[in-house]
């Protein structure tokens, strides 16, 4: 597991770096944020 997690800091060092981003409104407020990576992928089910 330990390998999966050190992969998973170095994928969101690099897409800092270079500035793998995304904007959301909220409240019709624009924050931009890093784009989070995991290594273990989320099935999220097609009602969700």
């Amino acid at each position: 597991m330990n390998a999966l997690i050190e992969s998973r800091d170095r994928v969101n060092q690099w897409m800092e770096r270079f500035g793998v981003r995304f904007g959301v409104y909220k409240n019709g407020v624009f924050n931009e944020q890093l784009f989070p990576f995991d290594s273990i992928p989320r099935v999220i089910e097609k009602r969700e």
